[in-house]
């Protein structure tokens, strides 16, 4: 009886050794063969990515900070299907490279955005002094074109999107500055063009102009008298007598007094050499004095009947008339259908030494186009 339970007991001892061998080989088999979560180096990686947050990279390295959190989110994907299985059997092998990826990819976004952001700032702030000089010059071309002229209409949109940009700079948002200087950058460099056509085609009459100026001094002296030339840039009427100039007032011209008149009602003064036909004063004008003067001349009809067998007008189109030298002015701006006005006062000095048959020349300028540029401000 005694021998059976020392067999028994034994027994007992054997599975109980095994079972305790059996439990510390699986101990340490776990310990010595599943890996050690990669929790470290997945946060190394979210690190990274809120790095490249930091320094915009959701704005100037989009593609870059996309990929460094898809790897992220696949680091963590694979972290915690692993940490659900026995540990054993678990693998994070795929995290951990992924989440290395990530880093790489996060420190990447955060370079290149560095590096875009500088490259868009300077690109920002040159285009805005760039587009500031464009604008500078049409500014001072609109100055000295008629208050109704299209270039004026089509600046003034321009420059509230530019000072819109400028704005978005200084509050750093390069994205929105970049976009508005790209959309307005074609409409600034065309109208730039255009408003140097305009003049450059205008000031073609330049010699002209300043040959007529010469004639009207010339025949004042030769016939010691009186002549008179309206320079429409300077908004002046000068006379000249007996070869100098001897008084200067100040005029008013037609709305739309850039160029020559055309036809009828076009509201266009007139250019070229003329002759005063009439004085007028009391019941005779509307405009207090007045001195008309011979529009339409022979050049004229020759010019207006060329424009209509060119098909430039249409073939029912009139050439106007009355053109005078009134009183009525002192407005401050253009406004007459073409004539050029003065106020009474001067016009009362001017009718006094005018009479029938005194010359007038009327010319775009008799100061160079370079020169009224680069003094807009003295120009009325």
């Amino acid at each position: 009886m005694a021998g059976r339970k020392k067999g028994k007991g034994r027994v007992i001892l054997k599975w109980s050794i095994f079972i305790i061998v059996a439990v510390v080989i699986s101990i340490a088999a776990i310990s010595i063969f599943s890996q050690k979560p990669p929790v470290e180096i997945i946060e190394a990686a979210r690190k990274a990515i809120a790095e490249a947050r930091k320094a915009e990279a959701d704005v100037y390295s989009i593609d870059e900070l996309a990929a460094a959190e898809i790897k992220w989110q696949l680091a963590m994907d694979e972290w915690k299907t692993n940490n659900d299985k026995n540990p054993i059997f678990r693998d994070y092998e795929i995290s951990l490279n992924s989440a290395t990826e990530a880093i790489t990819l996060a420190k990447e976004a955060k370079v290149k955005s560095i590096r875009v952001k500088a490259e868009l700032h300077e690109y920002i702030k040159n285009s805005i002094k760039s587009l500031r000089i464009s604008l500078r010059y049409i500014e001072s071309v609109k100055e000295i074109l008629p208050l109704n002229h299209s270039v004026r209409k089509r600046v003034t949109p321009v420059l509230l999107k530019l000072d819109e940009a400028e704005s978005a700079y200084k509050r750093d948002d390069l994205v929105t500055a970049r976009n508005i200087i790209d959309s307005i950058n074609q409409s600034i460099e065309k109208l730039k063009d255009n408003t140097a056509d305009i003049l450059d085609n205008y000031f073609k009459n330049y010699p002209e102009w300043i040959r007529l100026n010469e004639e009207m001094k010339q025949w004042s002296k030769t016939h010691s008298s009186v002549s008179l030339v309206v320079d429409k840039f300077s908004r002046k009427c000068i006379v000249y007598k007996s070869g100098k100039k001897n008084r200067e007032f100040d005029v008013e011209l037609g709305i739309n007094w850039l160029g020559d008149k055309v036809q009828k009602g076009d509201r266009a003064t007139p250019e070229g050499k003329y002759t005063i036909t009439v004085k007028k004063s009391g019941r005779n004008t509307i405009y207090y004095k007045a001195l008309l003067i011979n529009f339409p001349n022979a050049e004229d009809r020759r010019r207006f009947n060329h424009q209509k067998s060119a098909g430039n007008i249409s073939r029912n189109a009139l050439i106007g008339g009355s053109i005078e030298i009134h009183g009525g002015g002192g407005k401050g701006i253009d406004w007459t259908d073409g004539c050029v006005a003065l106020t009474n006062r001067d016009m009362d000095n001017l009718y006094a030494l005018c009479s029938v048959g005194t010359p007038v020349a009327i010319v775009g300028s008799l100061t160079p186009l370079d020169k009224l540029l680069n003094s807009p401000q003295e120009i009325k």
